[in-house]
């Protein structure tokens, strides 16, 4: 009897070992499962902030191809003005070598408060006319030499032939000027 109770004693123990090495085995599929999934979150983590930055990056280009979009759109229509303003300056600016009567002046009143708020409401929308004014230092980068001329400093503006235009800050036509040498 003692033999039969050491064999079962073996048996349990054996069975125990078998049962321990399976779980040890199960075990140790579960921590690579784990970790398997541990690696998939992490790939999955890292493509979801990859796409939301490109996300972000696409709503900053837009954004800016829109206001470049806007501000191009913008340009053109003021363009289209910039000749109108120079003629209805232009025309303004005769009524100094003219002799008026009292009717004909308060026509040109009338006249030049239309042209006042034209220019408002022009500037309403960033459109800005800047006249240098002679003696002004000549700057290539917003004025437009047509001639040297004699006289003044060398460098010095001479003469404003057309006025510049800024929208937004940003020049869109350069003053056309004379220049001394």
């Amino acid at each position: 009897m003692g033999d039969l109770k050491k064999k079962k004693q073996n048996i349990g123990v054996q069975q125990n070992d078998e049962k321990y090495e399976e779980m040890k085995k199960q075990i140790e599929e579960l921590a690579l499962s784990i970790h398997k999934v541990e690696d998939e979150k992490m790939v999955i983590q890292n493509q979801l902030v990859k796409a939301l930055a490109d996300y972000q990056n696409l709503q900053a280009d837009m954004e800016k191809r829109q206001k470049v979009r806007f501000f191009q759109m913008k340009k053109s229509l003021c363009e289209e003005f910039m000749s109108v303003l120079d003629a209805m300056k232009l025309s303004l600016e005769s009524e100094k070598t003219l002799k008026l009567d009292s009717k004909e002046k308060a026509w040109f009143e009338g006249v030049e408060n239309i042209f006042a708020e034209f220019e408002k409401v022009l500037g309403g929308i960033g459109l800005e006319i800047y006249l240098p004014k002679k003696g002004d230092v000549f700057d290539s980068t917003i004025h437009d030499a047509l001639a040297t001329v004699e006289g003044g400093k060398a460098g010095e503006i001479m003469e404003v032939i057309q006025p510049g235009y800024r929208l937004d800050g940003t020049v869109i036509r350069d003053a056309k000027v004379l220049v001394s040498k």
